[in-house]
């Protein structure tokens, strides 16, 4: 654990789920739900609080994975909406 991480937060302590990809910034987890087949997230490697806590740079990073894993998403299960 580095000085950016929280010992008592789940997604700091924990892969989060399977580990689909990943990058120096952060990772693409699926999550075990069986009402949510395609249910993933997008976890910033380093703890931050909101996504409006991460510098511009940052945050166009993580929207460009975000829209990434929901053009797969949408391939793989063509669900009738996806909430981000």
């Amino acid at each position: 654990m580095n000085d950016d991480t929280l010992p008592n937060c789940e997604l700091c302590a924990t892969s989060g789920g399977v580990v689909l990809w990943q990058s120096a910034l952060c990772r693409v987890v699926r999550v075990e739900h069986p009402d949510y087949p395609g249910f993933c997230r997008v976890i910033w490697n380093r703890h931050v609080r909101e996504m409006t806590d991460l510098a511009a740079e940052e945050r166009e990073e993580l929207m460009r994975v975000v829209f990434a894993v929901e053009s797969v998403v949408r391939a793989l299960f063509s669900p009738d909406k996806i909430n981000l």
